[in-house]
């Protein structure tokens, strides 16, 4: 810890710093800010409290997010994924209805702050690939298709000179509404069994140097039962350059691009 310096010693607090004597020699310190205890208890810090409360359950929103498609994000994000995704969830919670740390979480509140949501910050999808895909929900929302009507070698931007093929991939993030009742210490997925689950498909390896038209991805549902309203859906769509060697592909790891393209 640093000593006081000077002939005059300080002992209280100042500036967000503690002085005080410790063993005969006065040093200086951060302040410590209040215990966890006292943030849950003292009504002065009830703001901060409801916040936090808010902040948590926009972590937990993240989760549920990645979770059903989570080997997917494995393969596209980058290193701050997870906490850019729990600030955008954030924003949407503000949104909710209800007093601040029990608003109501759900994704439809606020769709602007997740659609276009790089699952990597370095490179966005209309850089990569300038096909516009088209979502298209059936059966009630169980059957989800994404349609390229044609894709050609134009439209990959930025393509590797070694890459022979490319490949698109679409998956579906289903999210319950969380809400946190009057009676409740905590938020809670209004549709628990159709909460953090989801789905991802892939094309076959496609020629980069010839055009193909009416390209489509479908996504089911993973769930039995229809849909609950009390459920979003999140579909993601991302492109990745692959090099045919033999009869393997291999891919370009910084040339994988994937982000949120719809809210359903």
């Amino acid at each position: 810890m640093p000593k006081q310096k000077g002939i005059i010693k300080i002992h209280g607090k100042l500036n967000g710093k503690s002085y005080y004597p410790l063993n005969g020699v006065y040093i200086s310190r951060m302040a410590n800010g209040p215990s966890k205890e006292r943030i849950q208890t003292d009504p002065a810090f009830a703001h901060l409290k409801a916040k936090n409360q808010e902040f948590g359950m926009a972590s937990r929103l993240s989760k549920a997010i990645r979770t059903g498609v989570l080997e997917t994000v494995k393969e596209f994000q980058d290193s701050k994924m997870a906490s850019r995704l729990t600030g955008a969830c954030y924003q949407i919670i503000q949104e909710g209805r209800g007093h601040i740390g029990k608003r109501e979480a759900k994704l439809q509140n606020n769709p602007q702050a997740l659609i276009g949501f790089q699952l990597n910050q370095k490179q966005t999808l209309n850089q990569i690939y300038a096909a516009t895909p088209v979502v298209t929900s059936h059966k009630n929302r169980r059957l989800i298709t994404i349609s390229i009507p044609k894709s050609t070698e134009n439209h990959l931007i930025k393509r590797p000179k070694s890459a022979t093929h490319f490949q698109l991939t679409a998956a579906l993030s289903m999210v319950s509404n969380y809400t946190c009742r009057s009676d409740q210490k905590a938020y809670r997925p209004v549709a628990p069994k159709q909460n953090a689950v989801g789905i991802t498909q892939k094309t076959e390896p496609l020629l980069c140097k010839i055009a193909h038209t009416n390209l489509q991805i479908q996504l089911k549902t993973p769930v039995k039962r229809e849909v609950s309203t009390n459920v979003s859906l999140l579909v993601w769509f991302g492109i990745q350059f692959l090099k045919q060697e033999g009869h393997t592909y291999v891919s370009y790891k910084n040339m994988r691009v994937m982000q949120a393209i719809h809210l359903l």
